[in-house]
């Protein structure tokens, strides 16, 4: 049975949505999946043959904490705002969207994507998937890369690539958490330095818009065409964050050094194609490292509060923390000459 909902679109919104949307009454049912940070509905008015996602924030306390200190409403809005331009061939159309409570929680109307599937993260994705996915997401950042835009766009913020910034204060419970290896655990120690150069490294860099949470089941594949879901943690910053969250986060099975050379090398020959100048390979095979460093902050931060909420959380949080840490390894144990 569905509920009905009575909207005012642009409420609060500086931007507020076409007329055609502004008080509209809504019959919702839940959508078979649940955001960590957010709850979805399939939406569906009388008089319109559209079909609509509707997006709003979560009901369990810890889960809105996480949201509130990410902002992610804020950041979603902002990040649909930047892509609106693109009429919906990166990600879906957003109708109607607002961001309250600082950025914690809001309201979003947009666009069901059908015709299009993604896939369990638990499973991943195979070597060509990913490969589509680099070329598409190359293209994308291309459209913003060192864009003006980025600097007006109101609740995007700069290189806040994930809790990545927070690793010194999550390490030790992760470390209490996790059961690695005397080796593997030393790796992790040296988590907080690289961070910190990467952080550093990053702010000389050109920025774009950067999904932040690009993994498997973020992503829908269509017959022609790969869209990306759930922007709650766009930023602006490098595009490689974006790649090595991919790789790193999504393959199937771990890739080697030669492999995450092979989706390095589709991601970057994408970008110069789509336009981006004065980027050698070289250069970017540096930051792509140092973007890698961020990523392995991923499962130190979320990992122990995910493992907490269900079993499907528990193996996840065990599958990332192996995933990345993988591809972290092979990545370290070459030199960044490499390419040269």
């Amino acid at each position: 049975m569905s509920d009905q909902l009575t909207y005012q679109a642009g409420a609060g919104s500086p931007n507020p949505p076409r007329p055609a949307l502004k008080t509209s009454r809504f019959s919702l049912r839940p959508t078979s999946t649940r955001g960590f940070l957010s709850q979805t509905f399939f939406a569906s008015r009388a008089g319109d043959s559209r079909n609509y996602v509707l997006k709003v924030g979560p009901e369990i306390p810890e889960r809105r904490k996480w949201a509130r200190e990410l902002r992610v409403f804020a950041r979603e809005v902002a990040a649909y705002r930047l892509l609106a331009p693109l009429r919906g061939k990166y990600s879906p159309k957003m109708y109607a969207g607002t961001s309250a409570h600082r950025g914690a929680n809001g309201l979003l109307l947009i666009e069901e994507i059908r015709g299009a599937t993604c896939r369990d993260q638990m499973i991943g994705l195979t070597l060509p998937e990913l490969a589509s996915v680099a070329r598409t997401i190359a293209r994308l950042h291309a459209k913003f890369w060192n864009s003006p835009l980025l600097r007006r766009a109101d609740g995007l913020p700069f290189h806040r690539y994930m809790r990545a910034h927070e690793v010194r204060r999550h390490l030790p419970s992760f470390l209490r958490w996790t059961r690695r290896s005397v080796q593997e655990r030393h790796f992790f120690k040296q988590l907080p330095q690289r961070v910190s150069l990467a952080l550093a490294h990053f702010r000389k860099r050109p920025a774009t818009l950067v999904h932040g949470d690009l993994r498997s089941d973020n992503i829908y594949f269509g017959r022609t065409s790969i869209r990306f879901i759930d922007w709650g943690l766009a930023l602006a910053g490098h595009g490689t964050f974006d790649l090595a969250r991919l790789i790193g986060g999504s393959a199937r099975t771990p890739l080697t050094l030669a492999q995450q050379i092979t989706i390095f090398e589709v991601w970057h020959r994408s970008l110069v194609r789509s336009g981006v100048s004065n980027y050698p390979r070289q250069k970017a095979w540096q930051d792509y490292h140092h973007a890698v460093a961020l990523t392995l902050t991923i499962p130190v931060t979320n990992a122990p509060t995910l493992a907490r909420f269900s079993s499907r959380g528990q193996k996840l949080a065990q599958l990332i923390t192996k995933r990345f840490l993988r591809s972290a390894r092979e990545l370290t144990a070459s030199s960044c000459s490499i390419l040269q």
